[in-house]
């Protein structure tokens, strides 16, 4: 039971970070400032 109930916990977080990392897609803005960021550190 308690491994059933981390199992779902770990794919609600994985489904929580997928659905950020597509929020932030849909702001081309946001997306430039951190493709800019991280080329400056090359």
């Amino acid at each position: 039971m308690k491994q059933q109930l981390l199992r779902i916990g770990l794919w609600a977080l994985a489904a929580a970070v997928l659905a950020l990392a597509f929020m932030a897609y849909l702001q081309p803005s946001f997306m430039l400032d951190l493709a800019t960021r991280i080329y400056l550190c090359f």
